[in-house]
């Protein structure tokens, strides 16, 4: 999936054969092929025709018009092709138990490494850091994730939550709690 963002004021977008042509004050600026494009995404004072929209509608190209100072979405999509194919094998994935513990169990342990990876870097700058790190141990949550999801999600959450102590012997890192 290749996605186009359009975020330059005052372009407007032409189809031209296979390519989607930029234009800014009545002069040609660029080009892209429309071949690899499965989204285009616009935002500012972006000029198109219904032409265009119908050529990216019949290759499946959907459109995402972000508009307003929050940039909300408004989304017109292509023929659905293999999207309701995924969606349901998503669905069918979500129902198989097992899948659903292998999935989860990578995800917890990758978001723990990651967390344990950035703690120990930072161990050595900030000491109520290193108390943190070593809150839950490797193995503990290795362990915890074969047994069941539920109780891999309470590791996780014990070991987003372990509490940021002061250091004994150190200056005070800005992470730790003033009272």
């Amino acid at each position: 999936m290749t996605s186009l963002y359009v975020d330059r004021r005052g372009v407007t977008l032409k189809a031209d054969g296979e390519a989607l042509v930029f234009y800014e004050n009545g002069e040609r600026i660029g080009t892209v092929p429309l071949a690899p494009l499965s989204r285009v995404f616009m935002r500012g004072d972006v000029t198109l025709s219904s032409a265009l929209l119908g050529k990216l509608g019949e290759r499946g190209i959907g459109v995402v018009v972000l508009s307003g100072r929050k940039a909300v979405p408004t989304m017109l999509l292509g023929r659905p092709h293999n999207d309701a194919a995924r969606r349901v094998a998503q669905y069918r994935l979500s129902l198989d138990a097992d899948f659903c513990l292998r999935f989860s169990r990578a995800i917890v342990e990758a978001k723990l490494r990651a967390q344990a990876g950035f703690l120990a870097e930072r161990r050595d700058s900030e000491a109520a850091l290193a108390l943190s790190a070593d809150a839950v141990p490797a193995s503990d949550w290795r362990a915890a994730s074969r047994r069941s999801i539920s109780r891999a999600r309470r590791l996780r959450c014990a070991a987003s939550k372990a509490p940021a102590r002061r250091p004994t012997s150190r200056a005070s890192p800005t992470c730790c709690p003033t009272a």
